[in-house]
């Protein structure tokens, strides 16, 4: 495979990570203030939700290999550490808790048997373990995504207000705020949603131009 193949392959792997990511987000049931509750795992959108947003993760994994190497001469050495923490966070964090929120917690919360063991504090199931798991992975995502902010601000390829967005976006997740229906959803997934899709289609559109020294002009248009 080429690096323009790869390229446009990973560029659309970002743009569709970010529209299923979105759609799951935004359609994720939330119960009386509660997004991980019995009754919230029992909804009818679950697991459909969790299924969009796991999907959408899963082609992040695939994608972000490709803005590695694409932006690596622009982002620098704090750019570079924080793409690789991001994907490392979300090995760690997001696919670990998106197969138990969709696949094991909704079954759980449906027996009455056994809902006693999903967590009335928000984190799935009652285990220190994946908690620990959780907040390890989630401290790894949230700093990747402050650092590849950095390096998207400072590259060159994008506009300013991406890596704005990037690293105001992971540090508004961290703020405790209310869960609120779709408005939570938006919070978490469009910023950094966004910008790796911004950067997916640059990917793209960079890998279908001819190689001239227009090029440049093509990609920081």
């Amino acid at each position: 495979m080429t690096n323009t193949s790869l390229h446009k392959l990973t560029g659309a792997a970002l743009i569709g990570s970010f529209v299923l990511s979105l759609a799951g987000g935004v359609a994720h049931p939330i119960v009386d203030g509660q997004s991980h509750s019995v009754a919230a795992l029992t909804a009818p959108a679950s697991p459909w939700a969790q299924l969009l947003i796991y999907a959408g993760a899963l082609l992040l994994m695939v994608g972000l290999p490709g803005m590695f190497v694409w932006l690596r001469p622009h982002v620098g050495r704090v750019g570079m550490i924080g793409i690789a923490l991001y994907f490392l966070g979300n090995a760690l964090s997001a696919q670990s808790h998106l197969v138990v929120e969709a696949f094991v917690a909704p079954a759980i919360a449906a027996d009455p048997a056994a809902r006693h063991l999903i967590a009335s504090d928000g984190t799935i199931v009652d285990s220190p373990a994946f908690l620990a798991l959780m907040l390890g992975g989630a401290l790894v995502f949230q700093l990747g995504l402050v650092l590849t902010g950095i390096g998207l601000f400072r590259s060159g390829v994008v506009s300013r207000w991406v890596g704005v967005l990037v690293t105001g976006g992971a540090l508004l997740t961290l703020v405790p705020l209310p869960e609120i229906p779709v408005v939570s959803g938006l919070i978490i997934e469009l910023p950094r949603g966004l910008a790796v899709a911004i950067v997916g289609y640059l990917m793209i559109r960079a890998a279908g131009a001819v190689r001239t020294p227009a090029t440049r002009e093509l990609v920081t248009a």
